[in-house]
């Protein structure tokens, strides 16, 4: 069965103009238009039909329609002049984000518990209004959706933006509630009401613009700002998914690489969207930095992601030259580095189990990492593993290690497939342990010491001949838990206690009691192919940032997971990816580092860092390597021992794409 078109390179046009402004688009030419996306090299531009202030910009009959066009079709016109170049069009539309019709039907605007209209904050000063989707607003909604078919009945596909779910306290908010079987006067009814309606208005207008695009290919769908934590039970809706993260615009560096491990082991249709500005969307008078731009669009392309760049469309109609270019550049290496490597697949070993996030709150950021999901994030992708993020109840048959969060509960079920999984040879680390040891007695070899009490605040001291790192006493934030080993366990650290807790009437120096006995208690014990840490080992990593903690973490993985297909020693920014197909073998390799710099409180990349002497080793699994060689260099030198291929890499760049290219027996 044919599947929609998913983009592999593409632009986000944005066009949110206010009716204030006039003339607009009267320097849109079409031969420039498709001159520049030409240039782009992208297959995808999604194009809007209806922006925030609820303007149309197409030649309808509609009151809606932006009254600064003039005699311009601009939606027609941007479409005639793609097509030809074989780039799609999907069509955008605002759902609940529309200023013209907040100003015309007042009673459409969602209200708050006090009665008032609801409205987002925009930098510092009330912005969109936001509809009601119970309300004569969803009707006039699909008319809209209606008359965009009408003129645009060979649509390639639909963006649909601003689909959170938006709790209502109006009476036809109530009423939809209770019709659907949920209180309205709870917090978690009018929650579940606001999801039921979403899914509701989600379903209608799937199906409304069902169909198949100008080249006979089934229409792209996807509805944006939902919540991911409910992509497993959403996915009948959109034919793929987003993943929007402007890291200077609040998402942050961490944001898009650890969602899209969350996203792909459940919807693997789908490509990272960054953007072309400073700040965020609306900063239109900025240009993201070269070195970020290419940064953001290649961890994407390492996961095997297609990427998406915002971008704004002038009110003349006419894109800056500057911005141009700036986009050229890194399509032209993303499309580099996606042909080179093109048809290979990630190769994916690890498992990084963790709790399910809270339905409560902002479910739209709930998929954000916490502690445990940043530390795994940075430790394993600086040595070169690549991991998924996966629920207690995903399949873990094709993993080799599972590494399990705080926070995760131990299940009959969720023992029973990790003792599987370690019986099947495959290795498991617990950061952190349930407060019944019982129920993984036979996976980890522990029993509780009830007997003994803990202090408020502990420190970890590794073993050295274990380990590698010094006899040290590392303070953590709080305390271990008190465990008995099996004679076969092996410990990599252990508890020091500290003098006496720290009260307001007993201390000592600024912060905590130093450290006072060293004991023989363990704090991180392996046994087998189980390593178990008697603390949150990748919490404390991810809340405190103190090296040697993420350092333990490394030696719990590599104790039990010894043999990664990647593995890389180099500086603690690096990031690392492997992809395979049947003849070769590429290791992506990114060298860019963050920073806060001035008074703006924004993280950014303004260059890239230099890499020297990475050492690479990758696991053969049999083959035998012909030879390997950067994407934009000559061949290096290489070993073969120990069933690994080893070189080292040197690259000024900020990204390099090593292929290795295999014999393969006729």
């Amino acid at each position: 069965m044919p599947t929609a078109h998913l983009p592999r390179r593409s632009v986000h046009l944005d066009f949110h103009t206010s009716p204030l402004i006039t003339p607009i688009a009267q320097e849109f030419d079409s031969e420039a238009f498709a001159e520049r996306f030409a240039q782009l090299g992208v297959d995808s531009v999604t194009l809007f039909a209806k922006c925030h202030h609820g303007q149309l910009y197409y030649d309808t009959s509609r009151e809606e329609r932006h009254p600064g066009l003039g005699e311009v079709n601009l939606l027609r016109a941007q479409i005639e002049a793609l097509r030809p170049l074989g780039i799609r069009t999907p069509i955008y539309l605002s759902v609940l984000f529309d200023e013209h019709a907040a100003a015309a039907h007042p009673e459409w605007v969602a209200r708050n518990d006090n009665g008032a209209p609801t409205r987002v904050d925009s930098h510092g000063v009330p912005g969109w209004r936001i509809l009601d989707m119970t309300s004569g607003y969803r009707s006039y909604l699909a008319d809209q959706i209606t008359d965009v078919l009408e003129h645009f009945p060979d649509a390639d596909g639909f963006f649909f933006d601003i689909c959170f779910d938006q709790p209502g306290f109006s009476a036809s908010a109530r009423a939809a509630a209770i019709a659907s079987g949920f209180n309205p006067d709870h917090e978690t009814g009018r929650r579940d009401a606001a999801s039921a309606v979403s899914h509701d208005y989600m379903r209608e207008f799937r199906d409304m613009v069902a169909g198949a695009g100008h080249d006979g290919v089934p229409r792209s769908v996807f509805f944006n700002s939902r919540p991911r934590l409910r992509l497993a039970d959403e996915l009948g809706y959109s034919t793929h998914d987003e993943i929007e993260a402007l890291p200077t615009g609040g998402w942050g560096y961490a944001y898009a690489p650890s969602v899209a491990r969350s996203v792909i082991p459940i919807q693997p249709r789908a490509i990272g969207m960054t953007g072309r500005f400073f700040g965020s969307w609306g900063d239109s008078a900025s240009v993201h930095p070269a070195a970020a731009l290419k940064y953001e669009s290649l961890q994407m392309s390492a996961l095997g992601l297609g990427i998406c760049i915002g971008d704004s469309l002038p009110p003349s109609g006419r894109s800056h030259e500057a911005v141009t270019a700036r986009l050229a550049e890194t399509f032209a290496h993303v499309r580099r580095v996606q042909n080179e490597s093109k048809g290979a697949a990630r190769v994916v070993e690890v498992a990084v189990m963790r709790a399910p996030a809270s339905a409560e709150g902002d479910v739209i950021h709930a998929d954000a990492p916490g502690p445990g999901e940043l530390a795994a994030l940075r430790l394993l992708t600086a040595r070169g593993i690549d991991f998924d993020f996966v629920d207690a109840d995903h399949d873990l048959s094709s993993y080799r290690a599972i590494i399990v969060l705080a926070g995760v509960e131990f299940t009959d079920k969720l023992v029973q497939k990790l003792t599987l999984h370690v019986e099947a040879d495959g290795a498991l680390v617990l950061s952190g342990l349930p407060d019944d040891l019982i129920a993984i007695r036979e996976l980890t070899g522990l029993s509780a010491r009830n007997d003994l009490a803990a202090f408020t605040r502990e420190f970890v001291r590794p073993v050295p001949a274990e380990t590698g790192l010094a006899d040290f006493d590392y303070v953590l934030p709080g305390s271990v838990r008190r465990v008995r080993t099996d004679d076969d366990s092996v410990v990599l650290a252990t508890v020091t206690e500290p003098y006496f807790d720290r009260t307001p009437e007993r201390f000592s120096g600024h912060e905590y009691t130093p450290a006072g006995h060293a004991t023989t208690h363990p704090a991180i014990v392996v046994r087998g192919r189980v390593a178990s840490a008697a603390f949150e080992l990748f919490e404390t990593y991810g809340a405190t940032a103190i090296p040697e903690i993420g350092d333990l973490a490394q030696a719990a993985l590599a104790a039990v997971f010894p043999r990664p297909a990647l593995h890389l020693d180099g500086p603690a920014h690096l990031e690392g990816t492997l992809q395979r197909h049947a003849t070769a073998s590429f290791v992506h390799l990114l060298s860019y580092l963050p920073s806060r710099r001035m008074l703006a409180d924004v993280e950014t990349v303004l260059d890239p860092v230099p890499a020297r002497n990475v050492a690479v080793r990758v696991r053969l699994d049999g083959q035998k390597p012909r030879s390997v060689t950067p994407l934009d260099g000559e061949p290096l030198p290489f070993e073969v021992a120990d069933g690994y291929v080893s070189f080292d890499a040197s690259f000024d760049t900020g990204h390099c794409l090593i292929a290795i290219d295999l014999d393969i027996e006729e």
